[in-house]
Formats: structure tokens, C-alpha cells, sequence
């Protein structure tokens, strides 16, 4: 295998091994290098690799059988000698720092003999969430792992015709009405009481939310920020709820707006680290002008200064209940749903 000298962006990586499969310098069924050693070889994060190797198992170039390793495709058709084909449909799986990568590891680690997956990405659009469902369906996948897209605006009439009946499926995050699968999800509510009634001990009286882009975990953040509030006999205003799905300069200059008079802040990390020039420009010193908790604990929640105190979210727990409840079903049969909200504690940090 040739070296690969110039490291850059993933993409220079993807398109580097995909050549190489491409060139004929692999045959059908041949094992692929691991992960860890493609790494060491060219001096790329594990990361980076992992992504990549993602990439080229969702264009149907490389496939993965649990404690075998990842081996190279045979690309005619009718080649799946029977293996199971799970398709899995995230926001991105070139996004190596988010939550889907521990989500999208923990479904490969818990792969059966047999099984492996085809990942989508569908970028948090609704036309190729649709078009996603149908590629998987038309390709014949044994079971789908999506997190539905954060508008909640699908049709479920629609799923229903593309998909059918007869696929298992798990949802991770939202549920799509009226459809037949098993539920894993961070329990948000849980997630931002913790957050909130961290800071309201802390002293902090007058803590902003910055909701979320999907309607239904905005109100169970709101429902726990709230009851944080209550149990605390305090008040809160509804200036102190950030909306940032109408633009990221609308959530800068709504924050903005109220930073002199608050004091807490609560949100996901990602998009705290995104307006983490307002914060600094402000003058404010974390924690002690301003005390912010974040939810997912991404490794966003590091990058800021000073690090993030955190709700983290499950993504090894939630990847590793998705796939064993597929298993389940194609192996055994299961026919009633599963449904699992998982709850974890906060990683304190520099900024709270």
C-alpha cells in the first residue's frame, strides 16, 4: 500500500484510500488495514481515519463485520452473501467531534456476526432524509438506525410508503409518529434541570437558555429549566430564552442583548463554542461574571476558555442499545418496541 505524505482535511485521506481500492490494489473480500493502523501509518488522528472509513462504507466500498474488521466490498451485484445490512442515517458523519461519532462506534463495536452497516448522511434536510429511506429500502437493508431530522416537520404517511412495515427500525432522539420502531434518547429535560439547578447553587440568579432547533427538545429544555427555577422559589424571564434555529446571528444578537443582565447560561456546547465570540468580546470573565454549563459534552466543551462544565450525552450507551435492539428483532423475533431514556451527571469543569 503506498504512502500517503500530505496530511490534511479528511477529504485528501478519503480520496487517497478510495483510489487505492478503486486502482484494483485490493480484491473482494480482502481485509482491510484497521483503523489504528491506517492512523500509524500516516500519522492522521484515529478521528479522522474512523470518518473516513465511514465515508467508504456508506459509498458501499468497504464493509465491517464485527471481530473480524473491515474488509473491501465486492461491488456486483447480488454480492452480500448473505450478511445482514443495517442501514444507519445520521447528520453527518463526516463530523468527527459531534455526538453521532461515539453514537456510530458503539453501533459498530456491538455488530453481530454476519451484520455490518451502511451509513447516510443527510445533513439535517428533509429531501434527503427521504431520499436516504428510499436508497436504504431499494438497497434491501435488514434494519435502519436513524435520528429523525431535528425540524420534526416529516410526514409519517410518507416513511410509511417508502419504507413499509416489515423493517425494523430504531428512532434516536425524535420519534416519527405513528411509526412502529424502538425509542432510544437523552433525557434533555433531565439534562438542563441538572445544568440549571447546578448554577442556581452556584448563586447565579438569572440564567438564559438557548433552546434547541427541534421543537420537541426545546420544550422538555424549557420544562427542566423551569422546574429548576420552581424548586428554587425563583423567577426567570422569557428574555432569557435564546432562539438560535432563525440564524446564528440572531442567537449572537439576542445574546447580546441580555448578557449584561444575566449571569448563567445554558445550552448545547456546540453552539455556545459558536458564540463563544460574544462571550469574549463582552468582557465577561467565566465563571466568575458569567457561569455556563453545556449539554452533550462534545469536545467542543474543551475547546472554550475555560472549559466547559457539562451534561454529557450517552452516545456509546444509546449506539450500543440501538443495535443490539435490531439484532434482537431479526434474531429473536421481538415484536414490542423499546423505549429507554438515559439520564447522565455533570462533568464539572473550569466554567461552572
Amino acid at each position: 500500500m503506498a504512502k500517503f505524505v500530505t496530511i490534511g482535511k479528511s477529504k485528501q485521506f478519503y480520496d487517497f484510500l478510495k483510489n487505492e481500492i478503486l486502482s484494483g490494489e485490493y480484491k473482494a473480500d480482502d481485509k482491510f488495514p484497521s483503523i489504528r493502523d491506517l492512523s500509524a501509518q500516516h500519522g492522521i488522528s484515529s478521528i479522522t481515519v474512523n470518518s473516513v472509513i465511514s465515508n467508504l462504507v456508506n459509498e458501499g466500498l468497504l464493509y465491517v463485520e464485527q471481530g473480524r474488521g473491515t474488509f473491501v466490498a465486492d461491488r456486483r451485484q447480488g454480492s452480500s452473501k448473505g450478511r445482514r445490512m443495517i442501514g444507519v442515517m445520521f447528520f453527518d458523519f463526516s463530523m468527527e467531534n459531534n455526538v453521532e461519532a461515539g453514537m456510530f462506534n458503539a453501533i459498530n463495536e456491538g455488530l453481530a456476526e454476519g451484520y455490518y452497516v451502511i451509513p447516510y448522511n443527510f445533513y439535517n434536510k428533509l429531501d434527503l432524509f427521504y431520499k436516504g429511506l428510499k436508497g436504504l429500502t431499494e438497497l434491501g437493508v435488514d434494519g435502519m438506525i436513524l435520528v429523525p431530522p431535528a425540524s420534526e416537520d416529516y410526514d409519517p404517511d410518507m416513511v410509511k410508503q417508502i419504507v413499509g412495515e416489515d423493517i425494523p427500525m430504531v428512532f434516536i432522539n425524535r420519534k416519527i409518529p405513528s411509526i412502529k420502531a424502538d425509542f432510544f434518547t437523552m433525557d434533555f429535560e433531565a439534562a438542563d434541570y441538572k445544568a440549571t439547578k447546578h448554577l442556581l447553587q452556584m448563586g447565579r440568579k438569572s440564567i438564559a437558555l438557548i433552546k434547541s432547533d427541534s421543537p420537541s427538545h426545546s420544550r422538555l429544555m424549557c420544562n427542566g429549566y423551569e422546574r429548576a427555577y420552581r424548586e428554587a422559589g425563583l423567577d426567570f424571564s422569557d428574555k432569557w430564552l435564546i432562539e438560535w434555529h432563525r440564524g446564528m446571528n440572531v442567537a449572537e444578537e439576542a445574546l447580546r442583548g441580555i448578557l449584561s443582565s444575566i449571569d448563567g447560561l445554558v445550552g448545547s456546547d456546540v453552539i455556545i463554542y459558536r458564540l463563544r465570540k460574544v462571550l469574549y468580546e463582552s468582557g465577561k470573565s467565566i465563571p466568575e461574571d458569567i457561569a455556563i454549563v453545556g449539554i452533550n459534552d462534545t469536545v467542543y466543551s474543551r475547546f472554550m476558555r475555560p472549559s466547559l462544565t457539562s451534561v454529557p450525552f450517552p452516545s456509546h450507551e444509546i449506539g450500543t442499545a440501538a443495535i443490539k435492539a435490531i439484532i434482537s428483532r431479526l434474531e429473536m423475533g421481538r415484536s414490542e418496541d423499546i423505549s429507554r431514556i438515559f439520564e447522565t451527571e455533570i462533568i464539572s469543569r473550569g466554567s461552572a
